[in-house]
């Protein structure tokens, strides 16, 4: 089904308004045609034929022989004469054109009146006398030619032709045009939702024209990103496993020295292993950073209750807390997003553990799930120093840490929660989840302090 705000729709109107356009100044000019040329002056010229005819019709015979002569007119489609006598009538009996008997009696003096849009197109008068000296009035009337053809219905006889004709040829040129468009729109859509195998086909690369190069330029992009792609995934895979190995039997020589270890060098071989922790974990992160940049499963996504997925999360919060510093607030019983449940939890716990990591002691992280407009709004606010402006831009970029704004304070080396990591990740991979569910992700101070980070996912 076409859109109607697509490019068909609008090479097609153009091309329909550019057809009634034409046909209308066509029909303009076969109206105003004698009044652009000299025609005018050709259809008037036998005038004077006629007036001399009918003053030698009524000389020689009187006004029966004029009467006669009149009535030869109705052998004329185009052409008209009318008689007056000095009592103004005519001399006919019948019934005269307004447009006859005004100028008739115009006061005017004998000239030519032209009206291209009316049934009189042009009007001559001209004075008769008898031989006996009576006067007479003779009215010469050109019919237009659309008067003769019935102009209302010569129009819209044209006007249906012409559209109709230029509508078919309409369809097919702009369907000529539009299909390849939205067909190589199609294999954007695909691999931008993560199938980087489509390409735009065989029939749009075999084109000709502008759109064959496009399509065969696209495609040759495709492949150049797939491949660069796979190859990042394939490096970041290759280094997480080579960076691992040797992290594991560091961490096994830490667990055997730890053994004959004593007194401080007990703590040592704690930060030994806490730094370790925290390297298996950022190399995770970065492979699910990559991996929701190169992939998205629209498939694989389900009716989510964001409810539920929230009080999960805050659920193992309080229980690693062992206090209850977080408060939710919702109106709606179920609020459903199309969302992958685990990597939509997987940002909330990213987005819920650094609130909790930058509130102030004696303060809780407030979170409030909110409709608007189509989307359901995820509220988390701290009530911690928030973040200076100028940083805010940058939050969601991987490595990067407003730290003057956010010291963390006393990290006892033995502190092992995953809040207090602190290196530029977890913002940046919960801002990645977000958008590939569709949604978008705002940060901003509170006016009251604290920081206030606002996610906003499509309703199902």
């Amino acid at each position: 089904m076409f859109n109607l705000r697509g490019i068909y729709w609008k090479v097609y109107s153009a091309f329909i308004l550019t057809s009634v356009l034409a046909i209308l100044v066509t029909l303009a000019y076969a109206v105003f045609y004698r009044q652009l040329s000299n025609e005018t002056n050709n259809i008037t010229a036998p005038t004077e034929g006629y007036i001399s005819s009918a003053e030698l019709m009524l000389q020689r015979g009187g006004e029966p022989l004029l009467i006669e002569w009149l009535l030869t007119f109705e052998a004329h489609p185009n052409v008209n004469a009318y008689v007056f006598d000095n009592r103004g009538v005519s001399i006919l009996g019948s019934e005269l054109p307004k447009a006859v008997i005004d100028y008739a009696f115009s006061v005017n003096e004998l000239h030519v009146k032209v009206q291209p849009l009316n049934r009189s197109e042009i009007l001559v008068k001209a004075p008769l006398t008898s031989f006996d000296g009576e006067f007479y009035l003779l009215v010469v009337e050109f019919l237009h030619p659309f008067a003769v053809l019935d102009v209302e219905s010569y129009i819209y006889l044209g006007l249906s032709v012409g559209i109709i004709f230029f509508a078919g040829i309409g369809f097919l040129l702009s369907g000529y045009l539009s299909w390849p468009l939205q067909k190589l729109q199609r294999t954007v859509k695909a691999i931008a939702g993560g199938d980087l195998s489509a390409r735009s086909g065989y029939s749009l690369n075999q084109r000709k024209d502008e759109i064959g190069d496009l399509s065969r330029e696209f495609d040759v992009m495709a492949d150049r990103i797939q491949t660069l792609l796979a190859d990042q995934k394939g490096l970041l895979r290759d280094i997480s496993h080579e960076l691992r190995s040797p992290l594991a039997r560091l961490q096994i020589a830490n667990e055997l020295a730890r053994m004959d270890a004593e007194g401080p060098v007990i703590e040592n071989l704690d930060r030994i292993d806490l730094e370790t922790n925290r390297i298996n974990e950022m190399i995770a992160e970065i492979l699910l950073l990559a991996k929701l940049d190169v992939e998205r499963h629209p498939e694989q996504w389900q009716a989510t209750d964001l409810i539920q997925v929230v009080r999960q999360v805050v659920q193992d919060a309080h229980f690693e807390q062992q206090s209850e510093n977080i408060t939710i607030d919702y109106q709606e019983k179920n609020c459903l997003v199309m969302a992958n449940d685990k990597l939509l939890g997987s940002a909330i716990e990213n987005l819920i553990r650094n609130a909790l990591l930058h509130t102030h002691k004696g303060t809780k992280v407030e979170i409030t799930i909110r409709s608007v407009d189509h989307t359901f709004a995820l509220v988390i606010r701290d009530h911690g120093p928030g973040v200076p402006e100028e940083h805010i831009p940058n939050l969601t970029k991987p490595f990067y840490r407003a730290e003057q704004s956010r010291e963390r304070i006393n990290q006892n080396v033995k502190q092992n929660n995953v809040g207090s990591r602190g290196y530029g990740l977890g913002m940046a991979i919960a801002n990645r989840v977000i958008e590939s569910f569709g949604g978008h992700m705002n940060i901003q101070n509170h006016p009251e302090g604290g920081l206030e980070i606002s996610c906003y996912l499509n309703k199902y």
